[in-house]
């Protein structure tokens, strides 16, 4: 294989997701339903063989990642630069009480409109933008080739999307990522990207509707 494929999966629902509730670097546990939706994920990728397998250090990721990397034979490599957008002051804050809070900030979430927001004593939308950039790049650098998979969040994958096909802050917000998706990414050396899976269901039921499973998306995974 002459360039990399690589897995970008969202960790599952978690145990406050259900109120759409920010979390960042607050370091939940998955519910059930977010267990599940993994160990599908990870059931569904069984036979493929990985090079590397990385997450970002925060629980509701390692826990897909680990799972994995016992499954692929691999050690599991936990990176905090793949952690999610940090939200400051509004970490663990559903969105109704951020609109109470800081409404001119739930304006700019809702339509970023090119602006750099910025979460209270949180990180700027540009410098998360730039941390998972230099991440990947690094990622990149380690593995040129070869499959990797990566566990984190709805963020991270976003800016991921966003960095391999130069799409603007704005651009960057307008990919759904649901619990458990996977994006699935053929990144070649001389730069260019295939965008094989955006937001696809790895296992036979999927966040909001029923999906169609690994095996029937009509991706040749192992070239």
């Amino acid at each position: 294989m002459e360039f990399l494929r690589l897995f970008c999966i969202r960790h599952g629902q978690t145990v406050t997701n259900q109120g759409y509730v920010f979390n960042g670097w607050t370091d939940v546990e998955l519910s059930e339903e977010g267990k599940r939706q993994l160990n599908e994920a990870v059931a569904a990728l069984k036979g493929l063989t990985f090079d590397a397998i990385y997450s970002s250090d925060l629980i509701r990721a390692v826990y897909g990642g680990k799972a994995l990397a016992a499954q692929a034979g691999l050690n599991l490599i936990e990176e905090k630069q793949f952690r999610e957008l940090h939200f400051g002051d509004c970490e663990g804050l559903p969105f109704a009480k951020i609109q109470e809070l800081y409404p001119a900030l739930a304006e700019e979430l809702i339509a970023p409109e090119g602006k750099d927001f910025k979460f209270p004593n949180g990180e700027t939308a540009g410098f998360f933008r730039q941390r998972v950039g230099e991440a990947l790049k690094a990622l990149r650098e380690r593995h040129p080739s070869g499959m990797v998979a990566l566990f984190s969040h709805a963020g991270v994958g976003r800016a991921i999307l966003a960095a391999l096909l130069g799409l603007s802050d704005p651009q960057m917000w307008s990919f759904e990522q649901d619990h458990g998706c996977l994006n699935l990414l053929d990144i070649y050396p001389n730069g260019a990207v295939r965008v094989r899976v955006v937001n696809g269901y790895l296992g036979p039921n999927g966040y909001h509707q029923k999906g169609p499973g690994f095996e029937r998306l009509g991706v040749p995974v192992n070239l």
